[in-house]
């Protein structure tokens, strides 16, 4: 194992050496290893960026024309509020004081 070990930060680049940090221009972000030289150490490492894509997919009642499925959940404040199970939508309106607390 070595003394230094690579440095991985979402927001800056952080020197394996001294760890100094510094944020990246987003000219600067290619997907190219490349040689840079830390301006608090002098220490020359290897810098490289990986850019990747998250995809999110939501299910929407509404759009595939079906009925919310809602159910009750109690909330920190002990108050319920309809939620659906399918989508996770909420019910518009006040939430419901002691919902389970009268069934």
């Amino acid at each position: 194992m070595s003394k230094y070990q690579q440095t991985i930060e979402t927001c800056n680049r952080v020197c394996p050496y001294c760890h100094n940090s510094y944020q990246v221009e987003n000219a600067e972000c290619l997907e190219t290893t490349r040689i840079e030289e830390c301006e608090e150490c002098g220490k020359k490492y290897h810098a490289y960026e990986m850019i990747t894509v998250d995809h999110y997919a939501e299910p929407d009642c509404e759009l595939n024309d079906q009925e919310h499925q809602w159910e009750p959940i109690q909330l920190s404040n002990d108050s319920f509020y309809d939620f659906c199970s399918i989508c996770g939508k909420i019910r518009p309106g006040k939430p419901i004081k002691g919902y389970l607390k009268n069934v």
